[in-house]
């Protein structure tokens, strides 16, 4: 809307005491990263420690140009509806959906992209400037075990809010609540769009797309990131490089250059070389490994060294232990980080994107866990330390035994993979 606008009300009305449902916020994201939107957040009670009641708005509301409200419908019962791309969880989320209320100073053209709504410059880029004739049009290689671009749309078609640390207030009615499922989700969405398609066919998903890539490079650019932290900060960089090349904008192109040590792919991955203690190559010969629980930072220091930092270095009877019965750094490696990159790397190595994005050690690390045969390395795992990883959802090779009974079409990362990148 053009402004200034004064809200008199909003439907259904936010509650005004605990549990505090239906929220508005204005102007994320909020200066000590809490969210306002529904109290229950994560536990199911009003005691979360991210939830601040202080944060909420409430009608008379007025806005002005570079404001932008969020507001939110709770769901009538938490952990109700199941995780996005995995069937069997339940979203930790209490939020079921949200919307933005724009305000800005003159009306924009029909073809404008909503601004950031964590930006109160209000950038505005146009859907008339997306180069779509840089999207591939490959023939799928198991077209019956092809999702449909209706399903992403569904997904993508409304407001993905992302600045709380661990997606406790997610709209859980078409967003993941945590981060290995959001780059499931782009994965896929973005290897459809390189699928032939018509350019008329991908029009929706792709707008949709680039719109999230929007949202998030403002929310970069207004202090918000996903360090490295398990498999809770996976997916976000992705939707803003591809956004940035269809817009051919170099701030998104360049976005891990300008904000590094921000997103997770890329802090959980690195060149065995590139760490302190003159390591030349991992225990089984690798050259990249994975960076631990927070990662490495671009200087190659561990954020945290030891128990959260690199470990394939050494050998498996030299991993440290968490709460002295698991591996933590293995445990995440195979569970909740690597499956779920193998779609994100597999479209930037189509669009032919690489130096766009900037870490190389991405990639060869996905590489690794698609091709490297782990069956000795999980022998020796086990004679090592006594721990077991050959279950067929944690060997490397594979995406697909994690989404198996998760997600209709669980092959198709692994189906694009085989017939376009090797």
């Amino acid at each position: 809307m053009v402004g200034p606008v004064t809200v008199t009300a909003i439907s259904p009305a936010p509650t005004t005491s605990s549990p505090y449902l239906n929220g508005s916020v204005l102007n994320l994201p909020t200066a000590n990263g809490k969210s306002g939107f529904d109290s229950r957040l994560n536990d199911g009670s009003d005691q979360s420690w991210w939830f601040d009641a202080s944060l909420r708005s409430y009608p008379p509301i007025t806005l002005h140009a570079g404001d932008a409200l969020v507001s939110s419908i709770s769901l009538a019962q938490i952990h109700s509806l199941p995780e996005v791309m995995r069937a069997s969880d339940m979203s930790a989320s209490p939020v079921r959906t949200v919307s933005v209320l724009t305000v800005v100073s003159s009306a924009p053209s029909a073809d404008a992209f909503r601004p950031s709504y964590c930006d109160r410059s209000q950038t505005i880029y146009h859907a008339g400037a997306l180069q779509r004739s840089l999207l591939p049009s490959l023939a799928p290689p198991n077209p019956a075990s092809t999702p449909t671009l209706a399903q992403f749309e569904s997904w993508y078609r409304r407001p993905w809010i992302d600045t709380n640390p661990f997606l406790f207030d997610a709209p859980a009615e078409y967003m993941p609540s945590y981060g290995q499922h959001i780059a499931f989700a782009d994965s896929y969405a973005s290897l459809l769009l390189m699928l032939n398609f018509s350019t008329s066919q991908k029009v929706n998903l792709t707008n949709y797309i680039v719109q999230y890539g929007i949202d998030l490079y403002g929310c970069v650019q207004a202090g918000v990131g996903w360090p490295a932290f398990g498999g809770h900060r996976s997916g976000r960089k992705l939707p803003i490089v591809l956004a940035g090349i269809l817009l051919n904008e170099n701030g998104m192109k360049n976005v891990s250059a300008a904000y590094p040590d921000q997103f997770g792919e890329d802090m959980q991955t690195v060149y065995v070389n590139q760490i302190p203690g003159g390591y030349q190559q991992a225990w089984q010969g690798a050259s990249v490994i994975y960076g631990g629980h927070y990662g490495v930072q671009n200087n190659g220091q561990p954020v945290s060294a030891g128990l959260y930092g690199p470990y394939e270095q050494l050998q498996p009877m030299n991993w440290p232990l968490i709460n002295g019965n698991e591996q933590l750094g293995e445990a995440y490696r195979r569970c909740c980080t690597s499956v779920s990159w193998a779609g994100e790397a597999l479209a930037i190595h189509l669009l032919q994107a690489e130096s766009v994005w900037n870490h190389p050690a991405f990639f060869d690390y996905v590489d690794r866990w698609m091709t490297e045969d782990d069956t000795q390395a999980v022998s020796a795992i086990k004679a090592q330390t006594g721990f077991d990883y050959s279950a067929n959802w944690e060997r490397q090779g594979q995406t697909r035994y994690w989404l198996q009974g998760e997600f209709p079409q669980y092959t198709f990362v692994d189906d694009m993979w085989a017939a376009y990148r090797h």
